[in-house]
């Protein structure tokens, strides 16, 4: 509706409603003003009004012009009182309520009230009750009251008030922070969101407007009754009791009437009383109008028509009980159709249209009432054709739909492609799609039931209901607002019983009397054949009708159906197929969301990147269907431990996010943490299996460590990284400097992917002495790295990070080409050593065949296998598998020697010893380092080289570095020993000249029983 005739469908009201008293000119004079406030009026002659620029349908501004419910109330004061106002817009609310405290303002005309604005301004009485409503989908019949929106998304704009009393009261409740109303509304009606809260006016406004549906409310919101009031200035009181004068003059009927000119008749509903009392005006206006002229469709049965020249259907009987409750007459205005009958009502040749729908270009001369009758719109076909359940299956068909019905326009607007044909009638229409003209004809499902059962049964069908919210109202002249008034009434008080009983009366029976009577006019003069063909018909009629329930039937199991499968869609983008616990997707949308709520409550939330360790082992040697299992188990543990408000997401594999919301404290999470590594410690049977497994916890918060949900789970990532270093089974905090330690981490990756080609990478040899001869025997390979701009990189740095990332497998091969081609280079200058010891990783043994390779790199040396002994570390005692021996046993095989390094810090045992083939145990540096002070490594390191004997292996020690360590090793029976009181590592160019200066001075020693001095 355009605003002018806005504001002329308001004049009339006023009009309408102020004739019965006094004449326009004199409506001053109807009010009782004291002395002051007269002499106020006189001496005031503008009073300035603070207009809001966005408030529809209340109080807001359109194509430059102040419009709304205000609007039409601040004339009616001007009419009453003779004050003159100017609408003062372009500010924001809080500008103009500093304004009104500023003596700028001397109104603001639409306001709730509270203690710190009583201290400012003075108040009218409440002259509009505003009532917050649940709004939701109109299919959904699940949410009736605040519980029931727990879990559920709550579109509110950014800002309300309302977001921050359910924050409180209703924690559970999600809310979706939008930029304003309009998207509010679009993200229910798109199913974004499950719930809108607003006032009915506001809603019913922005349908209107938009010529939309499908949303009703659900329930009443209790904590959001608002009453609006007008406010002016504190200097002012004489204004404020003018003001309540006027708005106390203004009846019942006209306030309606404001109501439902810019938000519909449906509004009124949640503003009045539904109980049948008429008021002095209203019953004054019936006596006076004797009778009610009405239109109707003539061809829409069921619901309403022509039947035998008299007025049948469903409006028929809403229309019979209306007069008995009025005790007013109604009388048919005959039509040919419905576009006559609409023409009718724009001339004002008819008063009421009892079955209409409420659209825009109708608002020009009609009002409408609450919808009451809600028509389900369908498809008829001829009988072979299929189902259609939506339009986009009949885009691009010619399909027929009477002209001027209410659904032709949207469809026209949201589906282009369907070729919609007008006709002027039902039958028309059913008649082309017979003569396959047409595809089908869009109606009412009970008007196609009804005419296709009279006259096409068994050729055409209903093939397919559609999601269209076809609401019906009764329409009321807009010229006379009282009448507007009375209908609106009626329709609130007709009880549901009543509409069932008119419902039933004709959808259920009915059709079968129009059929009889039809039949019985036509063959009048051949009763006995009638009564066989009715026998016949009826028999029929039985017969289809089962058919028709039992298709609406299916249609119904149908849509039941996909929306089952659209939750179902909704459940599976959001949650882990395997655990049934939320994804990553779910856990950025709830992390989004709490850390808004953290943001506004001030207080703070950590989230948990937890981590299985050596899950991956589980994987390999019992099978990924037992990890699946394994894998529910350890979520149902880490949930126990968990509160309900509590998320518990699984990323992926084995890894897990935790997201703990509210928290006092930074000591909960470690708790938390500590609980869930201390349930997942004890033993599970997964598939008749005995498991154990451990985690790794890292924890972040915001806002301490991270400002946004993205750096927030990398920092609990890297937190939970540190931990694993730091030996797994245990939960790491973030800090500043993990973040710096990741950082260094990351760009020593990088730079480790470009060491071998930019030939950074070299090899330095220590010597390895045989303690029996006291000689150097042989060497042990070590790998160094010098990078331009990171300096001197430590292997126990880089060496784990190459076996992450997979470079470790081409490191290795480098290194065992290299320690080949420097035993060649010594064997052809005559030193002749037993083999050079390299180290392998057990990452090596998970890729190709190590053996081949290094083979192939010993064949284009020309050395035999012996040359190249195989170093391991104790941790791949820990990790071997039945693959990773086949490994050593081919090594073994092809004359390798195979030695443990760092034998004696892991947890491994002989008996897992007993299962390698090995040939040489390595003591660790650290039980050698103190074996001359410390009773407990000597006791270790003796243990060590006892038991090793026993079981045929020789013993290397590592780290000696004095002249106390070599005799205790000597005396112990030590086979061999390597460090620093030897010799550093050393170059492959200077390896001959030190070993040889080694060699004699071991001779020497050993003839002069002299102090060996370090090299």
């Amino acid at each position: 509706m355009s605003v002018v005739k806005r504001i002329a469908s308001s004049l009339l009201v006023v009009l309408f409603c102020l004739l019965p008293t006094v004449a326009l000119a004199n409506t001053s004079s109807t009010i009782q003003f004291t002395p002051e406030e007269q002499h106020f009026i006189e001496t005031h002659p503008e009073i300035i009004v603070g207009g809001e620029m966005d408030w529809p349908p209340f109080d807001y501004v359109e194509n430059g012009k102040h419009n709304g419910m205000v609007t039409d109330y601040l004339k009616l004061i001007e009419q009453r009182t003779g004050i003159k106002f100017k609408v003062v817009t372009g500010y924001t609310w809080a500008e103009l309520k500093a304004m009104l405290d500023n003596k700028q303002l001397d109104i603001l005309p639409i306001l709730s009230w509270s203690k710190d604005r009583a201290r400012k301004f003075h108040f009218t009485r409440s002259y509009l009750q505003l009532r917050s409503f649940a709004f939701t989908r109109s299919n959904v019949r699940s949410i009736k009251k605040i519980e029931d929106l727990y879990g559920k998304t709550v579109a509110i704009p950014a800002g309300f008030s309302m977001i921050k009393k359910l924050e409180r009261k209703h924690p559970e409740i999600r809310i979706k922070e939008v930029r304003d109303f309009d998207e509010a509304v679009d993200s229910v009606i798109t199913n974004r969101a499950d719930v809108v809260i607003s006032t009915a006016p506001l809603i019913n406004y922005y349908l209107l407007k938009n010529s939309l549906s499908g949303l009703a409310a659900a329930f009443p919101m209790k904590m959001a009754i608002n009453d609006m009031h007008m406010a002016t200035r504190k200097d002012m009181p004489i204004l404020r009791d003018i003001l309540q004068k006027a708005l106390d003059s203004i009846e019942e009927p006209t306030r309606n009437a404001i109501v439902a000119n810019w938000a519909g008749m449906d509004s009124l509903a949640a503003l009045q009383d539904t109980s049948l009392e008429l008021s002095d005006q209203e019953k004054a206006y019936l006596k006076e109008k004797e009778q009610i002229h009405v239109c109707i469709d003539p061809n829409w049965m069921p619901y309403e028509g022509l039947v035998d020249g008299k007025h049948s259907g469903m409006s028929a009987d809403y229309l019979k009980y209306f007069s008995d409750k009025l005790n007013v007459p109604f009388n048919l205005v005959k039509t040919r159709s419905w576009t006559e009958s609409l023409q009718f009502a724009e001339a004002r040749r008819c008063d009421i249209l009892p079955m209409i729908s409420n659209r825009q270009e109708r608002r020009s001369y009609l009002s409408f009432t609450a919808a009451y009758v809600e028509p389900v719109l369908a498809l008829a076909t001829i009988e072979s054709a299929w189902f259609y359940s939506n339009f986009k299956e009949i885009s691009g068909q010619r399909i027929g739909i009477v002209k001027g019905y209410s659904p032709g326009d949207l469809i026209r607007q949201h589906h282009p492609d369907i070729e919609l044909v007008e006709v002027d009638n039902i039958q028309q229409g059913l008649e082309m799609v017979h003569q396959g003209k047409l595809l089908g004809l869009l109606d009412s499902l009970h008007n196609l039931s009804y005419h296709i059962q009279r006259y096409y049964y068994g050729e055409l069908k209903i093939s397919g209901k559609f999601e269209y919210n076809w609401n019906v109202s009764l329409g009321v002249r807009n010229d006379e607002p009282l009448l507007a008034s009375i209908f609106n009434k009626l329709i609130a008080h007709t009880p549901a019983s009543m509409h069932q009983q008119i419902s039933n009366n004709w959808i259920a029976v009915r059709y079968e009397e129009a059929i009889s009577y039809d039949l019985l006019w036509k063959v009048l003069s051949a009763f006995a054949l009638i009564l066989l063909i009715l026998g016949l018909r009826f028999r029929q009629m039985v017969r289809y009708r089962n058919e028709i329930s039992l298709k609406n039937k299916e249609l119904a199991q149908i849509n039941l159906q996909l929306e089952k499968q659209t939750e179902a869609a909704r459940h599976m983008a959001f949650h882990d197929l395997l655990t049934g616990l939320p994804n990553r997707s779910q856990l950025l949308e709830n992390l989004e969301h709490a850390i808004q709520l953290a943001q506004r409550q001030e207080s703070k939330l950590a989230v948990l990147f937890l981590d299985l360790d050596r899950f991956k082992y589980i994987n390999d040697s019992l099978g990924h269907h037992i990890g699946d299992e394994l894998l529910k188990e350890v979520a149902n543990r880490v949930k126990s431990q968990l509160r309900n408000s509590d998320t518990l997401v699984r990323l992926g594999g084995d890894e897990f996010v935790i997201l703990l919301e509210s928290l006092e404290d930074n000591n909960t999470p470690g708790k938390v943490a500590q609980n869930i590594i201390d349930t997942l410690q004890e033993p599970m049977d997964v598939a008749g299996f005995h498991l154990n497994i451990s985690a790794s916890i890292g924890i972040a918060f915001y806002p301490e460590d991270a400002d946004n949900m993205h750096s927030l789970i990398k920092n609990a990532d890297n937190a939970m990284y540190q931990a694993k270093e730091l030996g797994r089974n245990r939960f790491r905090y973030y800090t500043r400097a993990l973040s710096e330690e990741t950082e260094k981490r990351l760009a020593t990756e990088s730079a480790l992917r470009e060491a071998m080609q930019l030939d950074q990478f070299h090899l330095v040899f220590q010597p390895i002495i045989n303690l029996r001869t006291m000689e150097v025997s042989h060497a042990e390979a070590l790998i160094r790295w010098q990078h331009p701009d990171l300096g001197f990189v430590s292997p126990e740095y880089f060496i784990p990070i190459a076996e992450e990332n997979g470079l470790i497998n081409e490191i290795g091969i480098w290194v065992v080409r290299e320690a080949c081609k420097a035993y060649k280079n010594w064997m052809t200058q005559g030193l002749i050593l037993k083999s050079v010891a390299i180290n392998v990783s057990s990452v090596q043994f998970k890729k190709g065949d190590l053996t081949h390779t290094i083979q192939s790199i010993l064949a284009e040396e020309g050395l035999d296998a012996r040359a190249i002994e195989i170093e391991i570390t104790e941790r791949y005692l820990m990790d071997q598998t039945e693959h990773s021996i086949k490994h050593l046993d081919a090594l073994k095989r092809a004359g390798h020697l195979i030695s443990v390094d760092d034998f004696g810090v892991g947890y491994s045992s002989m008996s897992y010893m007993k299962r390698l083939p090995l040939d040489i145990i390595k003591i660790d540096r650290s039980f050698v380092n103190d074996i001359a002070e410390d009773e407990n490594d000597r006791q270790i390191s003796q243990a060590i080289i006892s038991l090793s004997h026993n079981l045929g292996y020789r013993v290397i020690a590592e780290g000696v570095e004095n002249e106390a360590q070599l005799a205790f090793l000597e005396h112990s029976g030590c086979d061999f020993a390597q460090g620093y009181f030897f010799s550093r590592p050393v170059t492959e160019d200077t390896f001959i000249e030190v070993t040889t200066e080694l060699n004699e001075r071991l001779r020497a020693q050993s003839q002069q029983a002299l102090p060996l001095e370090l090299n």
